[in-house]
């Protein structure tokens, strides 16, 4: 456990992938703390959890408040266990706590995603091993119901000052950051990282990119000395990244309509021009639901043009 910023403190929690830990925070409130967010529903994440708190002699008792930043399983999964110790208050966008009943009640991917990686021209072998990929995850989903349903714009007292509950949509639809006008950090979840560029994920009539770039144009009047991130150490220039987050997006439709233009007209055919057949079924997941959300982002702007096939979308410059 570390402090980032005043009154708040890292915990380095490990994850089983290659992104191989994720950052929960502990904010001090005037009685006991407020976690933001709640890690992998892992023994390792759990051990390491619980003595990091144990260490600074903080008791399960003390967590007040759990905040939920959007509910990917490394942000989620203990979530259900920490609030049954604790007895804490679930604070999490009400979008998002419909996202995860959503995921929690079934068996495979939601239907909408079956749909996606058909309309992609996913072959029904790689499907499979998609589903397959993500059983174990599937499993630690649980439905949760918040105890205060955000929608942005909350505010909460915490020591030294007050936090702002922003809604930051794009990444997931009910994604939440935490901004200190006191302090001038963000706690960013996985809206702002260091390193690298958040996951764009497709969804049913929405635009997520839109969504996404639009959330970071929201923040860049914000006076933000530091951004606290899921994944990576604390940093500051949140405008040059966010500037340097548009162009990557920039860049990577210009690659995806070049792809195009050189015959790939699924979204399938592009993951495999754009990566060249080198992804695991667990990767291809990711890869294929951000093209798709580019795909539907230039749609919208008039760049492309969909036809209707069986079951796959052809795609063409428009």
């Amino acid at each position: 456990m570390d402090k980032v910023a005043p009154g708040v403190y890292r915990i380095n929690l490990p994850l089983p992938w290659e992104l191989d830990t994720v950052n929960v925070h502990l904010v001090e409130l005037e009685d006991g703390f407020l976690l933001v967010d709640a890690g992998f529903g892992t023994d390792a994440c759990f051990g390491a959890l619980e003595a990091s708190l144990l260490g600074s002699r903080i008791g399960w008792n003390d967590i007040r408040k759990l905040c939920i930043t959007h509910m990917h399983p490394d942000h989620v999964g203990l979530a259900a266990h920490i609030l049954e110790l604790s007895g804490a208050d679930l604070l999490m966008h009400a979008d998002e706590a419909e996202y995860l009943a959503q995921s929690a009640n079934t068996g495979r991917n939601m239907a909408f995603f079956d749909k996606a990686l058909a309309a992609a021209g996913t072959p029904a072998e790689l499907q499979d091993r998609v589903h397959k990929s993500f059983t174990q995850i599937r499993n630690t989903f649980k439905v949760l119901r918040p105890a205060w349903p955000l929608r942005g714009g909350e505010k909460m007292p915490v020591a030294g000052g007050t936090l702002e509950f922003v809604w930051t949509p794009g990444h997931s639809p009910g994604h939440m950051c935490l901004y200190s006008p006191e302090h001038g950090y963000l706690i960013s979840g996985d809206h702002i990282l260091e390193d690298i560029t958040p996951n764009i994920t497709w969804h049913p009539e929405r635009d997520t990119l839109a969504d996404y770039l639009g959330s970071l144009e929201m923040l860049i009047p914000y006076p933000i000395r530091t951004v606290l991130p899921s994944h990576g150490n604390p940093f500051e220039g949140h405008g040059e990244w966010i500037r340097a987050t548009h162009q990557h997006h920039a860049e990577r439709c210009d690659r995806i309509l070049q792809s195009i233009g050189q015959g790939s007209d699924t979204a399938h055919a592009i993951v495999l021009d754009m990566w060249q057949g080198k992804l695991s079924a667990f990767h291809y997941h990711f890869a294929v639901l951000e093209i798709l959300a580019h795909l539907e982002f230039m749609r919208r702007k008039g760049r492309l043009a969909a036809s209707s096939g069986e079951p796959a979308i052809r795609w063409t410059a428009a």
